[in-house]
This record gives structure tokens, sequence and C-alpha cells, in this order.
């Protein structure tokens, strides 16, 4: 398993783009980063299955920037989530928010490699928002599915 931490700005890339983050677990694209406009965003394709699963569980999801019908495929058995980006009005909720969420992730992931054999790897970027305005540390995984049980510590302690 290897995992890194750096602390990012996201507040003028969404000024820049004309967003507002909405309250709730949120999917960013792939390209935020490197986007001019929303209408370039490109989200893995793993998200519209997800956000199925997690509005099953009643956990509202949002797409930032909106709907999209770009997404990116990979055709090989190792599992790419979509960035996902917990606010911090969320997490003061509701703190047990992102175990919850990080435990349906763990279900999807079973589901999905169920029947793979050989190495299993998972890639995944969590950006979770600080108690401070516009503060933002993300969490970049990669790894077997056996690493991601560190995870809910490490997020809580962002």
């Amino acid at each position: 398993m290897s995992h890194e931490i750096e602390n990012i700005k996201i507040a003028d890339k969404l000024e820049k783009l004309k967003i507002q983050l909405p309250n709730g677990l949120i999917f960013l694209p792939e390209n935020f980063e490197t986007a001019e406009n929303k209408d370039q965003f490109i989200f893995t394709e793993s998200m519209v299955n997800l956000a199925k699963i997690f509005r099953q569980r009643n956990i509202e999801t949002f797409a930032l920037g909106g709907d999209t019908e770009q997404y990116r495929s990979r055709k090989n058995a190792d599992i790419y989530f979509p960035l996902i980006l917990f606010s911090a009005s969320q997490i003061s909720q509701n703190p047990d928010f992102i175990s919850v969420c990080l435990n349906i992730l763990s279900d999807y992931i079973s589901d999905h490699f169920k029947g793979v054999f050989g190495q299993k790897k998972v890639y995944a970027d969590f950006y979770v928002e600080t108690k401070e305005k516009g503060k933002i540390k993300r969490l970049s995984y990669k790894g077997d599915v056996q690493g991601l049980k560190e995870l809910p510590k490490i997020l809580k302690n962002l």
C-alpha cells in the first residue's frame, strides 16, 4: 500500500470555473486541475455505479459541475474510484460519515473483485475539506484491497 497526503487549494479553481461546492459527498472529475471549463470535465466511469449505490443508502452525491456524459473507462481488473470530496459541513453533521462511505466503497470493491484472480489494485483520491474554510487535504491511495482498512483512521485525522 502506498498513500500520499498533501494540502491543496481548490478555491481559486472553483472561482475560475464559477462553481460552488455542494454540501455532501462530491465526485470531482479526473481532470479537475487541468480543465478550463466544466464542459471539459471527465469522470471515472465507476462514478455512475457508485452514485446509485450511495443513493440506495440515502447518501446524496453530487458530480461537480452537474451532470456529464464524459467518462473515462479502463479495461483492466484494477478499480479506479472517482475523486471523492468529503465536505466539512457533512463531516461536522455526522462524524461517522467518512467511515460509512468507506464501508460502502469496500462493499463495492468486494463485488467488483469477485472471481478475479491475481493482483488487485485500487486507485483512489480522497479530498477532505478541513474546518478552515477553503483548505483541503488530499489523500492519494494506490494499493491492494487490504490496505483500505487503514484509510478511515487516516482520513479522520486529516
